[in-house]
């Protein structure tokens, strides 16, 4: 399962987010690579999607 609170006012962002993060394994390739597929499902949230991976892949790095 996964949680993401935020006060972005696209909720539609929000929920494909959670849709294609759950079940994945965690780590950077993987997550990479379904957000990668989410951007090309989703052209017009594509640089909202880029955002939020430089954020989660940074802090997975940590």
């Amino acid at each position: 399962m996964i949680a993401i609170f935020s006060d972005a006012l696209n909720v539609e962002l929000i929920d494909w987010l959670k849709k294609t993060l759950t079940g994945i394994k965690y780590d950077r390739n993987t997550v990479k690579a379904a957000l990668d597929g989410l951007k090309q499902a989703h052209t017009e949230l594509a640089a909202q999607v880029d955002d939020f991976e430089q954020w989660l892949v940074g802090e997975m790095e940590s």
